[in-house]
């Protein structure tokens, strides 16, 4: 049963077709879900329905593609991308610019990360001047992070 309901799969269809303009790529990781309990093994309740999600998404443009990628068995791919945990999505573009997200893009986190596809394929962004000049002066590379919880 689709995750995306064919409503809205019209609705992100329509506004990817109208503002896609180079290819965006989503790199997930995750690790398979097994019906055997082994201790010490990492389970991720929610890894099956964000590579549905990402699935769906990918299937809405032909300028949107998914990679899926095993964390355990594929960990020299998540230190390239600085994965440490599943579930884990990485949107990025051609010349490398990327969103990371852990966890389920779900809820309001869901259309921040169809924004973060059109600003990623744009590679524009809705930054007044005065933020960018201001970035623009910072001289070494930062890490940000943006912490979203539901509440």
């Amino acid at each position: 049963m689709p995750l995306i309901n064919d409503r809205d799969r019209a609705q992100i269809e329509k506004i990817f077709t109208d503002s896609l303009v180079d290819p965006v790529k989503m790199v997930y990781f995750t690790i398979p879900t097994s019906a055997l309990i082994v201790p010490g093994r990492e389970n991720c309740e929610s890894c099956n329905d964000v590579q549905q999600l990402v699935e769906e998404l990918a299937e809405l443009s032909p300028k949107v593609s998914v990679e899926v990628h095993n964390f355990e068995r594929e960990r020299e791919v998540a230190q390239r991308y600085d994965v440490d945990r599943v579930p884990a999505l990485v949107v990025a573009s051609g010349d490398e610019s990327r969103v990371r997200y852990f966890g389920a893009p779900a809820g309001y986190e869901f259309s921040t990360l169809l924004s973060d596809i059109q600003a990623l394929s744009t590679h524009e962004t809705a930054l007044s001047q005065e933020t960018r000049d201001a970035l623009a002066a910072i001289p070494e590379p930062i890490h940000i992070q943006v912490f979203v919880t539901p509440t």
